[in-house]
């Protein structure tokens, strides 16, 4: 089964790297149908347009839509997930940590033939940023978004296992590269966590030119979690840093 649209795409990253940000910065585009986890492992969540408001209406429709999805996830990616519900454009994002999983190989050999798409490679520059957010959410606060009216979790400084770190930042890497090839065949675009918090103007428009989108103002009432500062964020700092320097993971440890 294939597509022959122009007009899809996915977003695909590490965890922890403006994922869920982006999905809604998109979401508020009017000609964009943005779709947030609908392969996440368990239940479909993030689904948004038609499908949202069907589930406000129906108490178990995402428990069906979920089963739907689970007895065929390419029927389910083309009939539910790609349907445009009157936009120009539509996608979703689909994390590397599912990416890898064997469970999710046919789908990732389906998105990986469909030429169709387009990719958007989201990543993180300061990878000891990613691991600390990572490390924090998972091990500390289990919160992973907040928006505008909320409170941020009071985070105390985390002790960070310097091998630990390095086995983070070389899998990242790695998978990075990995999904680079399995997609090269494919448009792609890349945007950093760091150009998207910016909201750096050339590359926002660039992003909707990419996707062939009327240009916009992006927004979103997502905030970002966690401290600007690295050393007052990890107890550990000195001894990290330490640990990395003269390798090529040092500068993540500069403008701490």
């Amino acid at each position: 089964m294939g597509s022959y649209r122009d007009n899809i795409y996915m977003i695909t990253c590490p965890a922890r790297t403006g994922s869920t940000m982006l999905v809604h910065l998109l979401r508020s585009h009017p000609e964009i149908c943005s779709h947030c986890e609908v392969f996440s492992p368990k239940r479909i969540t993030g689904i948004t347009g038609t499908y949202l408001k069907k589930s406000r209406e129906q108490a178990d429709f995402i428990e069906r839509l979920s089963r739907e999805r689970d007895s065929d996830p390419i029927k389910f990616l083309y009939k539910i997930v790609l349907d445009l519900q009157g936009k120009k454009a539509v996608g979703f994002k689909l994390k590397h940590d599912e990416l890898v999983l064997p469970e999710y190989k046919a789908l990732r050999d389906e998105i990986a033939a469909d030429l169709d798409f387009r990719i958007i490679h989201l990543y993180r520059e300061n990878l000891l940023r990613r691991f600390l957010s990572h490390y924090v959410v998972n091990r500390v606060t289990h919160t992973t978004l907040a928006v505008e009216g909320q409170c941020i979790p009071e985070v105390p400084p985390v002790r960070l296992d310097p091998l630990e770190c390095q086995r983070d930042f070389e899998t990242t890497l790695r998978r990075d590269a990995e999904f680079r090839e399995l997609f090269a065949r494919h448009r792609s675009f890349s945007l950093s966590y760091e150009e998207m918090v910016a909201r750096d103007p050339e590359k926002m428009a660039a992003l909707l030119n990419f996707l062939e989108v009327s240009p916009r103002e992006l927004t979103t009432t997502t905030k970002r979690l966690g401290n600007n500062s690295l050393r007052g964020a990890i107890a550990n700092f000195d001894e990290l840093s330490t640990h990395f320097a003269g390798s090529q993971f040092a500068e993540f440890f500069e403008n701490a």
